[in-house]
């Protein structure tokens, strides 16, 4: 059916909109068609979608429960960090302290603005990465199968739907098979609605009686069907009432939560320093002196803008995860990642390159065969090797098959790979084959065209078969066109079951035929082979799966009659021939071995469950060096090696019993999965988990880490994950869990930093509360408000630096950290300490020297901000000065060290990483101009910062910097030397490196 071309009106796009709220399940296939203007053939052109589009704008919800600009403002509004530097300030104002006042008031501004816009670019971003992760759509354009993202579909779009989608939009079915959909989310109903493209006649028929319609957000439970879209957007059933299927990932992570109790810890200590400090004078003459003490040690805990630092690290962290090729879909997952202990792959396209082939069949009464593979084009020469599966290249012992006289039974089971097949192949630029529209893509003379691009459409394991049948010649389009075969029923692949069928009807012979393929131990029962025959056949599957092929059984029956595709499946299904076997081979990844290494040295078991034949399994296994022949022993392959229904008949005290879990768990189900997920927990794992199929959710969900496929899972995978793997591979995870530990190795040197600096500052504050006035009898403070203010700002570009720290070459060498291990470990908390007390004190003394040491100790020290005489404030302002130098050069140098928790950084190496590092060069040039500024310009130093230059006291800030390098250094050597070695979580003894 031609695509017509919609007038351009004014009203047009209202009239679109109209047409979205007609009966459409009243009408029939054509009417729906006509009215929409489009081809139940080609679909729409690419052109006339992108009309519509800008028509009926992009197939989204408009209620998605996203942070908004104003949210985000008023979410600023209630951070109380911000008020408490407001109030602060205008504490400062009551107290005739201008200066101070003003900064404080100006940093409560600033603050307000970075984290305002530093969570608003977060947000930007997040949306960014969860639109990465957003569904796709599978529709026919011009013609062309094609995959877009499901928000640019319009109706009249010819909608592809199978298994494990998620309905895109609204959409009328004109074609189905075995297409069961989940509308639970919609109506209610428990059970899923089995699809049929018929009419109904009442206009007001309930949506769940709507047999015909597909609704936006439902999941597809079974089968695979064509539908013309009718609504999208906000005029779906499920826009109506503002709802959105996707989940909305916006619960904190545990280290947004940890900080955000760490808020009120330092608060409340905040609260209990004021109150030290006016106790300090018995409550009694406040001034301006001790109110301005008290404001200065309470600022000096309170961190701005942390939490939202931390988020921002997730979020870029997130970002930087995308770039490798795993979609966050969660921020909290970043945190778990650095835990893991086991992953449970898939094989098919995540281990291997499901780029599938088939290279060797077997045939009874013929031998094998073997299959030149050349990729996805059809074609390659067949040689007979007889009853010996290695004779691939001695021509003396292969002979070539001349295709165009072949045994009847090798004829049927070329057409069994052909028609009990969904999937199609085309080159470039070529339509696409479809069930319902017979071309084919030969070229003129009717001969496969062999060079070229060829794209596949299908499960890598028909587009195998199907370019299998097309070195015959004999291909599905083919069959279709030119021999008269027509498709009456498909029963689709189970994942229970592990096989698939299909009914033929033949035209020239007026026959009816069931074929079916699938796993040998599930298709051999249902055929016509006696216990020892099957035994025969059962050898030489493993004889094909021992070189690492994926075996496929064939088998095929001529039913009496023509059927009319409603028979039970269990019936029919019965009595078939026996044709054959196949054996297509999926070469490993080439990064697969060393990623899997890398697992290993991290201390990280991998475990691999695929739905091949054990033998198969094992031999991949073998390869990839999940499995090593040298501690392979008939005891130990029980427990290593299993099949999933020996897996699932375990009780739960069984599996605890085993002395390791499975490392290869062959003919898995879905419920196999959920078992081992169950099993690794119950031995306290912390465990991911890949999955692609809608049937794999469960296990997703339950898995401490759920992993998805990008490029072959489902919506409803995708939907259940925590990471989507847009490559699927397996390396890709590696490089996540790298990323991850990463990510937080970088959180723990920052908060570090953070609390170093803070805590160092805070001590002396508290500890020079003992150093008075010898005439007034108070306390005064060894650093002014506006000194502690400039601290600020020369902290945040060092504890920048450590939260982009690149990984350590140690990263994957290192175990993976327990789950429930705090944001601060204990050899994190006794860094804090040590360093502190070494930055504490070297500050302490720079303050002491002057005032103590060259000066004539604190008299009258208690008014020289309101009244500065130079002979009386000399010492303490000068102390004062020498204190702000130190602590502002000291704090680089705590950056450096915090780079690492054990390693040297000043050795000749981390020098050379120290000077390359532009922020830390940079920080340090800004810090060296700004004490300048601050100390040579009078008014800036006595009146601002109330404190004098130093002149030979750089020395000692020089001196002090030489400690605290050597201080650190000391204490990393005595750490490498009596602290026990990070120990690696416990790999299997069968496990080697």
């Amino acid at each position: 059916m031609p695509v017509k071309k919609l007038k351009k009106s004014p009203g047009s796009a209202i009239e679109l909109v109209d047409q979205q709220k007609q009966p459409w399940h009243t009408k029939s296939i054509d009417q729906v068609a006509t009215d929409l203007e489009t081809s139940i053939i080609s679909g729409l052109s690419h052109e006339e979608a992108l009309r519509r589009q800008s028509l009926y704008g992009l197939n989204e919800l408009g209620a998605d429960g996203s942070a908004t600009w104003l949210r985000i403002l008023l979410r600023q509004c209630a951070d109380i960090m911000n008020w408490i530097f407001i109030a602060l300030g205008i504490a400062s104002y009551a107290l005739s302290d201008y200066i101070t006042g003003s900064l404080l008031v100006t940093l409560a501004i600033t603050n307000f603005y970075l984290t305002f816009q530093q969570e608003y670019a977060a947000e930007q971003t997040l949306a960014a990465l969860k639109d990465l992760s957003s569904p796709r759509a599978d529709v026919i354009r011009g013609g062309v199968e094609i995959s877009i993202d499901s928000k640019e579909l319009v109706p009249g779009d010819l909608l592809l739907i199978k298994e494990g989608d998620s309905a895109a939009a609204d959409a009328r079915v004109i074609n189905a098979s075995n297409l069961d959909v989940d509308e639970a989310l919609l109506t209610g109903e428990s059970l899923p609605v089995q699809k049929q493209f018929i009419v109904l006649e009442n206009e007001d028929e309930p949506l769940g009686d709507r047999v015909n319609m597909i609704y936006s957000s439902t999941i597809i439970a079974k089968g695979r069907g064509q539908a013309i879209v009718t609504a999208t957007g906000m005029q779906t059933e499920i826009g109506k009432v503002a709802t959105k299927l996707a989940d909305n990932d916006n619960s904190r992570t545990r280290i947004q939560k940890s900080l955000h109790k760490m808020y009120v810890a330092l608060l409340i200590t905040a609260t209990v320093s004021v109150i030290i400090v006016l106790a300090s004078v018995k409550f009694r003459n406040i001034n301006r002196d001790v109110a301005m003490y008290a404001m200065t040690v309470a600022l000096s805990v309170l961190p701005a803008g942390l939490t939202t630092v931390m988020t921002v690290t997730l979020v870029l962290g997130g970002k930087e995860m995308s770039r490798h090729r795993a979609v966050v879909r969660k921020l909290k997952v970043l945190e778990t990642l650095g835990s893991i202990t086991h992953i449970f792959s898939d094989k098919t396209g995540t281990l291997t390159m499901a780029k599938m082939v088939v290279v060797h069949f077997w045939v009874p009464n013929e031998g094998y065969f073997y299959v030149t593979p050349n990729g996805l084009a059809p074609k390659g020469d067949i040689y007979c090797t007889f009853d010996d599966l290695s004779n691939t290249t001695d021509e003396k012992k292969k002979t070539k098959l001349d295709i165009e006289s072949v045994s009847p039974t090798l004829d049927r089971l070329v057409e069994c790979a052909a028609l009990c097949n969904m999937s199609s192949i085309r080159q470039r630029g070529a339509s696409v084959v479809h069930a319902e529209n017979a071309s084919t893509s030969e070229d003129d003379t009717g001969s496969i065209t062999a060079n070229g691009d060829w794209i596949p459409s299908g499960a890598p394991t028909e587009v195998a078969l199907q370019v299998f049948a097309h070195k015959f010649g004999r291909g599905k389009p083919y069959l279709m066109s030119e021999a008269g075969w027509e498709l009456i029923q498909e029963y689709q692949f189970d994942s229970v079951l592990k096989r698939m069928s299909t009914i033929w009807y033949h035209q020239p012979s007026d026959k009816t035929y069931i074929f079916t393929k699938g796993a040998a131990e599930r298709v051999l029962p249902l055929c016509t082979l006696d216990a020892e025959q099957q035994e025969e056949v059962m050898q030489h599957v493993d004889v094909l799966a021992a070189k690492g092929l994926r075996v496929i059984t064939m088998a095929y029956q001529e039913l009496p009659t023509k059927v009319s595709g409603d028979e039970d499946r269990e019936q029919i299904e019965q009595g078939l021939h026996f044709l054959g076997l196949t054996g297509i081979y999926d070469p490993p990844r080439a990064e697969s071995r060393q990623a899997i290494r890398e697992a290993h040295e991290a201390g990280i078991s991998v475990h691999m469950l695929t739905g091949d034949h054990a033998m198969t399994a094992t031999a991949i296994a073998k390869e990839l060096n999940i499995l090593n022949d040298e501690f392979l022993t008939e005891d130990n392959m029980r427990y290593l090696i299993m099949t999933g229904p020996q897996f699932d008949s375990l009780t739960e005290d069984e599996i605890d019993a085993l002395p390791h879990l499975p490392l290869v768990v062959a003919r898995c189900s879905p419920d196999t999965k959920v078992n081992m997920i169950l099993a690794s927990q119950r031995r306290n794992n912390i465990s991911a988990m890949t999955g692609d199929g809608v049937n794999d959710s469960p296990s997703l969900r339950m898995a401490d880490v759920g992993i998805s496929m990008g490029k072959n899972g489902s919506d409803v995978a995708k939907q259940a994950s925590d990471i989507i793997l847009t490559d699927d591979n397996f390396a890709t995870i590696i490089r996540a869990i790298s990323e991850g530990r990463r990510i937080y190795r970088n959180m723990q040197r920052f908060l570090l930093y953070f609390w170093i600096t803070l805590l160092a500052l805070w001590l002396v504050l508290l500890l020079c509360l003992a150093f008075r006035d010898e005439e007034s009898q108070q306390s005064v403070a060894p650093l002014s408000t506006i000194a502690l203010l400039f601290l600020y700002v020369a902290f945040t570009p060092p504890a920048g630096e450590l939260s982009i720290q690149p990984a350590t070459k140690q990263v994957m060498l290192e175990p993976p950290r327990p789950p429930k291990e705090s944001l601060f470990n204990r050899e994190i908390l006794m860094d804090l300490a040590v360093y502190a007390i070494g930055l504490g004190l070297a500050c302490l003394v720079s303050f002491v020297i002057p005032v103590f040491g060259t000066g004539q100790g604190l008299r009258g020290a208690s008014a020289c901000e309101s009244h500065f005489v130079y002979d009386v404030c000399e010492p303490f302002f000068k102390g004062r000065g020498l204190f702000l130098a130190v602590i502002t050069m000291t704090s680089l140098i705590t950056m450096v060290h915090c780079r690492s928790y054990r390693d040297s950084e000043w050795n000749k190496q981390g020098l050379r990483k120290t000077f390359k590092s532009k922020p830390v060069f940079g920080t340090f040039i800004f810090d060296v101009v700004c004490l300048v500024l601050f100390f040579y310009i009078p008014d800036v130093s006595v009146k601002g910062f109330y404190m004098l230059p130093i002149t030979w006291e750089w020395a000692i800030v020089v001196g002090l910097s030489v400690f605290l390098i050597a201080y650190g250094e000391v204490y990393k050597a005595l750490k490498r030397k009596y602290l026990k070695p990070l120990e690696s979580h416990k790999l299997s003894e069968y496990i080697r490196i």
